[in-house]
């Protein structure tokens, strides 16, 4: 959040307001195309079967997958990656429900946020390979 939006924020009575307008700054991924963000290379993709399948996306450490209450997959998802010491390393909003990131090994911990419903996990990048974590938001429902 740059300054002049904080002091708008402040003026402003409505604090959802300012919740909606940060949200709104949050980098909106393209789909299949491996995009540097905070210095991180990530992916988002996931829908079709080309797109599962791309050679690219195995060297990436970190899978985080977005399902609802009955394991479908969810899109739109903002995603914060954080490191061991609750330092955020990244926020994007990923339009396909799977989030690949290369990232170095360790321990990290992933918000997701879906329609105003928060989730958090631990995730650990292995030092070889890749990693898969769903995160499951059992409040929503296949429409």
């Amino acid at each position: 959040m740059n300054l002049i939006h904080f002091w708008t924020c402040l003026s402003i009575a409505a604090v959802a307001a300012c919740a909606t307008a940060r949200a709104d700054d949050v980098r909106v991924l393209p789909w299949d195309e491996p995009t540097e963000v905070g210095g991180y290379e990530l992916a988002c993709t996931g829908v079709g079967d080309e797109a599962r399948n791309d050679p690219r996306w195995p060297a990436y450490a970190l899978r985080l997958e977005f399902a609802n209450r009955n394991a479908e997959y969810l899109s739109d998802v903002d995603v914060t990656l954080s490191d061991e010491a609750g330092k955020a390393l990244f926020t994007v909003r990923c339009q396909s429900p799977w989030l690949l990131a290369k990232v170095p090994p360790g321990k990290y911990t992933v918000t997701g946020t879906f329609k105003d419903i928060t989730k958090t996990e631990k995730v650990k990048a292995p030092k070889s390979g890749q990693a898969r974590f769903v995160v499951r938001f059992p409040e929503i429902t296949g429409d």
